[in-house]
């Protein structure tokens, strides 16, 4: 194969990969790693969206996110959505456990950072930040990209009984 051919394939694959391999965000505060904080851009002008992240605790003991500030303007609650009687409902979260040694996800349809009264809407490119608010932990600044749902990022299909 010519060096020119081989050159360009190579330049192929990274591109195709490029925007998968270590893109995510990660911010750490005492055994905490909240990874890929992220949000979806919004529809039009809405002043509402959600925010999704994990938490992995590295430490011996459990910790909790008990609530969620947005310094620049806004309200932010934990939520959960599920499913019941093919109809899906979110019911608000006072807070989120993150065991010793294990990991909390929050992501499209189930649980979510719910946003509302935004100062504007969440543009794609920007970022937003957030204050996380942990029982042992403390407070943790982090900023989460506003950016396009990935596929497999996705909620789950809603299906419906007939």
């Amino acid at each position: 194969m010519p060096q020119t051919m081989k050159f360009f394939f190579a330049a192929v694959l990274f591109l195709a990969f490029s925007g998968s391999i270590g893109s995510a965000e990660e911010f750490r505060a005492g055994n905490l790693v909240i990874l890929d904080p992220w949000a979806p851009p919004s529809l039009g002008q809405q002043r509402i969206g959600a925010v999704y992240f994990s938490i992995r605790n590295q430490g011996r003991d459990p910790d909790q996110l008990q609530g969620i500030d947005l310094p620049d303007g806004g309200r932010a609650m934990l939520h959960n959505s599920m499913m019941q009687g093919g109809i899906m409902h979110m019911e608000m979260m006072d807070v989120l456990e993150i065991p010793a040694g294990g990991e909390a996800a929050l992501q499209p349809g189930a649980m979510h950072v719910m946003l509302t009264g935004l100062p504007g809407p969440l543009l794609k490119g920007s970022e937003l930040r957030l204050i996380l608010h942990f029982e042992k932990t403390g407070p943790v600044e982090v900023m989460a990209a506003i950016r396009p749902r990935l596929v497999n990022q996705m909620p789950p299909p809603m299906h419906q009984e007939h």
